[in-house]
């Protein structure tokens, strides 16, 4: 049986989306299989069962189309979404994963970790943003779970350090001296938003944090600071 040459549609022609170059589109496949039915031989029309297995496979193709635009909103509805939480995080503080702080070189700062059992003892180690080693101190026992403790903002000899970030690693110990896990925890106050690669991330300082970090979000509860 021969066919008239069939052209590609186009969105202009049909409504439909284009094809890429090379493949067939829904809209293609359609206009193929009216032309087959146009241009049949009368005294050997096409088999019902090659024609039924032809329909199924222009249903399966128009769900395909309708499913991945379907997704395609979703998607876009999400993001839409995660853009408007991070926004609704400007000017609370937060609790993540992470061991980098800031210090403003005047007041003690707060750290934060995560023990998995108790602690007779913790070591704390500080680190400039240089990754120089400045500061360490002990906190004595800890209970299993969320803690915080203060480090005074002194390096070593007693002198005080400059504002600026900083870092911190902490070890803890049982009764036995064996080691206990330990996760450090990162706090701030979230100044801005800022999307790297379609993703939105905190802006907490000179911190980037992802939504996906986030363990807690506190609202400050000083006038000053809101």
């Amino acid at each position: 049986m021969s066919i008239a040459g069939v052209e590609p549609t186009t969105p202009a022609a049909s409504g439909g989306e284009a094809a890429k170059p090379g493949e067939l589109g829904r809209d293609d496949f359609l206009n193929l299989l009216v032309t087959q039915l146009q241009y049949q031989d009368p005294l050997n029309p096409m088999d019902s069962a090659d024609f039924t297995a032809q329909l199924a496979q222009f249903s399966s193709l128009e769900q395909l189309s309708n499913m991945s635009g379907q997704l395609t909103e979703l998607v876009q509805s999400q993001n839409a979404f995660a853009n408007s939480q991070a926004v609704s995080y400007i000017g609370h503080n937060v609790l993540s994963d992470g061991n980098a702080f800031a210090h403003d070189g005047q007041n003690a700062t707060s750290l934060a970790i995560d023990l998995q059992a108790p602690a007779h003892n913790v070591y704390l180690s500080v680190y400039d943003a240089r990754g120089g080693f400045v500061a360490s101190f002990e906190t004595g026992a800890m209970p299993a779970g969320r803690q915080t403790t203060t480090w005074n903002g002194q390096d070593l000899n007693g002198n005080p350090l400059p504002g600026g970030n900083y870092r911190f690693e902490a070890v803890a110990v049982d009764a036995s001296g064996g080691e206990i896990d330990v996760r450090p925890l990162s706090t701030g106050r979230v100044d801005g938003v800022a999307f790297k690669d379609g993703a939105p991330v905190l802006m907490v300082g000179e911190r980037e944090v992802r939504l996906a970090d986030v363990i807690e979000v506190v609202r400050p509860t000083s006038p000053a600071a809101e």
